[in-house]
C-alpha cells in the first residue's frame, strides 16, 4: 500500500498538487471577494451617501497579477524538475553502459591471463592470447580516455597544446587502426591525397583529441553497419577550410534525430533496440572536440537503412608555421 502511494511524495507530484491548490485558492478568493462586494454594494445602495471610487478592482487586478507570477514560477520549477529527472535517468543508463563496457574487456583480459597461467600454452597460441589481451587493453584505455576527455572538455580544462597537424597522415592512421581491428568484418576505403596536394591540408589542433574524434566516428560506423558493409572516408578541399567525411551503408538515422545525436546522454531508441553497446558519450565528445577547434560537425542520412555520412569541417592552415 505504501509503495502504491509513494508517487505522492515525488517532487513532480508535489508541484502538481501545489499548482492545483494555488488554482483552487485563487478561485475561492475571487468568488468570496465578488460575493462580499455584492453584499457591500447592496448595503451601500440603501444608505444615501455620495458615490466614491474605492479602487477595489485595481487591488483585485494586482492580486491576480501576483498570483499569476507565483503560478508561472511553480510551472518553471515543475519543468526544471522534470528535465532534471529525465537527465538523471539518462545518466543512470549511460553509467550502466559504461560499467558494462568496462567489464567486457576486463573479463577478456582475465580469461586470457588465467588460461596462460593454468595451462601449458604453445608459443603461437600464447602470442595470440597476448595480442588479444593488448587489443582489449587498448579498448579499455579508449573508453577511459573518452570519459576523461568528456569531463575535461566540459570543464574547459584541456591541458594539451594545439600544434600543426598533417590531416592526411592522421586520417590514414585512424583508418589503419580501425581496419586492423575490424578489417575481417568490414570493407574500409579511404581516399588518400596526391603527394603534391598533401602539404596543402594542415590544420591547427590537438592531435590526440582529433584522433579520438575520427576514431569515434569510425567506431560508430562499424557498430551501426552489418558485417560486410562498406565504410568510406576522404577529404574534400575548401577555400579556407577542409572537410572530412566518413560514410557507412548501415542503419541510418531519421531526419528528426540528425541534430539530437550530438547531445550528451542522448541515444536513439530505435537504434537502442539493435542492442548496440557503447558508453553513449562518443558523439557528444566529438561535438565538444569540434567546439574546441572552432569547427563544424553534422550528419546526413536519407533515412533508416540508408546509411549515414558524418562531415567534419576544420579551418585549414594557409601558410606553413
Amino acid at each position: 500500500m505504501l509503495k502504491k502511494l509513494k508517487w505522492l511524495l515525488h517532487p513532480i507530484s508535489i508541484l502538481i498538487l501545489a499548482q492545483i491548490c494555488w488554482g483552487l485558492l485563487m478561485f475561492v478568493w475571487i468568488r468570496w471577494y465578488i460575493l462580499r462586494s455584492q453584499e457591500i454594494n447592496s448595503f451601500i445602495e440603501k444608505i444615501p451617501v455620495p458615490p466614491t471610487s474605492s479602487g477595489q478592482w485595481i487591488i483585485l487586478a494586482q492580486g491576480c497579477i501576483l498570483m499569476g507570477f507565483i503560478l508561472i514560477a511553480l510551472y518553471m520549477i515543475f519543468v526544471s524538475q522534470r528535465r532534471l529527472s529525465r537527465i538523471t535517468k539518462m545518466q543512470d543508463t549511460i553509467l550502466s553502459n559504461v560499467t558494462h563496457e568496462l567489464k567486457t574487456p576486463l573479463a577478456s583480459i582475465r580469461l586470457y591471463a588465467e588460461t596462460m597461467l593454468l595451462r601449458n600454452v604453445a608459443d603461437e597460441e600464447r602470442r595470440r592470447f597476448l595480442t588479444r589481451t593488448l587489443t582489449e587493453t587498448e579498448r579499455l584505455q579508449k573508453l577511459i580516455d573518452t570519459v576523461l576527455i568528456s569531463a575535461r572538455l566540459e570543464s574547459d580544462k584541456s591541458s594539451l597544446a594545439h600544434v600543426r597537424i598533417n590531416l592526411n597522415e592522421l586520417l590514414m592512421g585512424c583508418f589503419a587502426q580501425v581496419k586492423e581491428r575490424f578489417g575481417e568484418s568490414r570493407v574500409f576505403e579511404f581516399q588518400t591525397l596526391e603527394s603534391d596536394e598533401e602539404n596543402s591540408y594542415f590544420v591547427w589542433g590537438n592531435p590526440h583529441h582529433l584522433s579520438m574524434l575520427f576514431d569515434n566516428l569510425l567506431d560508430n560506423a562499424v557498430k551501426y553497419s552489418e558485417k560486410g558493409g562498406m565504410i568510406q572516408g576522404g577529404i574534400i578541399p575548401k577555400k579556407e577550410s577542409v572537410q572530412i567525411y566518413i560514410k557507412d551503408n548501415g542503419v541510418g538515422i531519421e531526419k528528426n534525430n540528425l541534430k539530437k545525436v550530438f547531445k550528451k546522454f542522448y541515444r536513439i531508441e530505435r537504434n537502442a533496440k539493435l542492442k548496440v553497446q557503447g558508453s553513449g558519450l562518443g558523439l557528444s565528445v566529438c561535438q565538444s572536440i569540434i567546439e574546441e577547434h572552432h569547427g563544424k560537425i553534422f550528419a546526413l542520412s536519407e533515412g533508416l537503412n540508408k546509411g549515414t555520412t558524418f562531415y567534419v569541417e576544420l579551418q585549414r592552415l594557409t601558410t606553413h608555421c
